[in-house]
This record gives C-alpha cells, sequence and structure tokens, in this order.
C-alpha cells in the first residue's frame, strides 16, 4: 500500500497540464499527534497542493496496563508528505500521503517492588526491578483524511486535519532489569505480557491517529 501511495503522488506531479505554475507558498505551526513543528506547502495548481512537514514530541506520557505504570516516550519525531485535493477550490480538502516515523514508542515501568504485586503474564511480582519495552511497526506508513484549511491562501489563517495512517501490527518487546529479572518463571510471564499487551490492542495499535491543529501564513 505505501508504494501505491507514493506512485499515486508522483503521478499527480508528473501529470501536471504544460504551463501548470505554483499559485502560492504556504508555511505553518502545527500541534497534535504528529507532534509540534511546521510544514511548508506549494501550490501546484488551483485544487492540488504539495504539503510536508516535521514535528517533534518534548513530552512523555503515562498509563497503567495490568497494574503496571508505565512512562511512554513516543517517537522522536515524525515527517509527513502529501498532497492536498481541494473538490471546491475553496479550505475543505482530501489529503494523502507518506507519514515517517523516527523511532519507535519506548515505555518504562516504575519501581515494581513499590506497592502492591503486578500481574506479569501467569504471576505476580514485588521484586525490584523495572520492565522496558519498544513497540516497533512500520518507519513509514501511507495516510489518508480530510482537512480544512487552505495554506497557501494569502494571509494568516488556521487549519485542522483528520485522518489516519496505516502502520501495521505493531511487535511489542519487553525486557525488565534489576533483580526481578532472575525471579522464577519472570521471563516466560513476560514473553505471556508481550502477546497480552499485542491481543488487548488489537487492530487499533495498527493505525496512527493523523490530527493537526495549526496557524499558517500563505504567500501568494
Amino acid at each position: 500500500m505505501k508504494k501505491s501511495v507514493a506512485a499515486f503522488l508522483l503521478f499527480l506531479i508528473v501529470s501536471l497540464p504544460r504551463g501548470a505554475e505554483a499559485q502560492g507558498l504556504g508555511v505553518g505551526v502545527r500541534a497534535g499527534f504528529q507532534g509540534f513543528g511546521g510544514e511548508a506547502a506549494l501550490e501546484l495548481r488551483r485544487n492540488l497542493v504539495l504539503r510536508g512537514g516535521f514535528g517533534v514530541f518534548p513530552i512523555d506520557f503515562t498509563g497503567d496496563y495490568n497494574d503496571v505504570s508505565y512512562t511512554v516516550t513516543p517517537p522522536s519525531g515524525i515527517g509527513t508528505l502529501g498532497i492536498d485535493i481541494y473538490p471546491g477550490g475553496r479550505g475543505f480538502r482530501l489529503m494523502g500521503g507518506l507519514m515517517t516515523r523516527r523511532g519507535n514508542v519506548e515505555l518504562r515501568s516504575g519501581d515494581l517492588s513499590e506497592g502492591s504485586p503486578v500481574q506479569i503474564g501467569d504471576g505476580e511480582y514485588n521484586q525490584p526491578g523495572f520492565i522496558t519495552g519498544v513497540l516497533k511497526c512500520k518507519a513509514t506508513a501511507p495516510f489518508v483524511g480530510i482537512g480544512f484549511g487552505r495554506h497557501t491562501a494569502p494571509g494568516l489563517g488556521m487549519f485542522l486535519d483528520f485522518g489516519v495512517a496505516f502502520v501495521g501490527d505493531p511487535d511489542v518487546r519487553l525486557d525488565a532489569s534489576g533483580p526481578i529479572r532472575d525471579a522464577p518463571n519472570f521471563l516466560e510471564n513476560l514473553r505471556k505480557e508481550e502477546r497480552s499487551i499485542e491481543d488487548a490492542g488489537g487492530s487499533f495499535l495498527g493505525y496512527w491517529p493523523v490530527f493537526s491543529v495549526g496557524i499558517k501564513l500563505g504567500i501568494g
């Protein structure tokens, strides 16, 4: 699917009629599930705009799974490159392209000896130690969506993107450090915990939300 989207983008660009010149440029800043960053847009023709951007994640998140509290570190950066199609020539658009992630989602638990015993696989543990992990999925994936706001329209304005990237089923890999790693049957149960996370996430983990809100400046 990734190759088909890339081929489609290339087809749109090379199939522009002779004399079709860029009508405007636009730059913007954005925040959302593609991180905090900027983007630029080039109008290829009235209804067709080439747009790309890059964002970073300056903060981590926390979440619980099976009573274990994890700090979740997003990828270090996400880039997008795609085409915006304006069916009516105004602010509403269809969008599609490729999303590229730099790095994977990483997990790190708190000290498992703090608090009540926690369930890992089929066992309960409260020995000192930490669980670390990574959710690996495709680094480059196609995305589709809709949006509002035209980056190349002259002047300041806002824009909004809604969509989804098809990153595929993730491969969850967990490890541990500290005395808990040598606990009876712990590594076997850690493998079960990996499968449990994959099963619980189901197809949901195979999609990355494409949601951004931002401010743009169009240069006619």
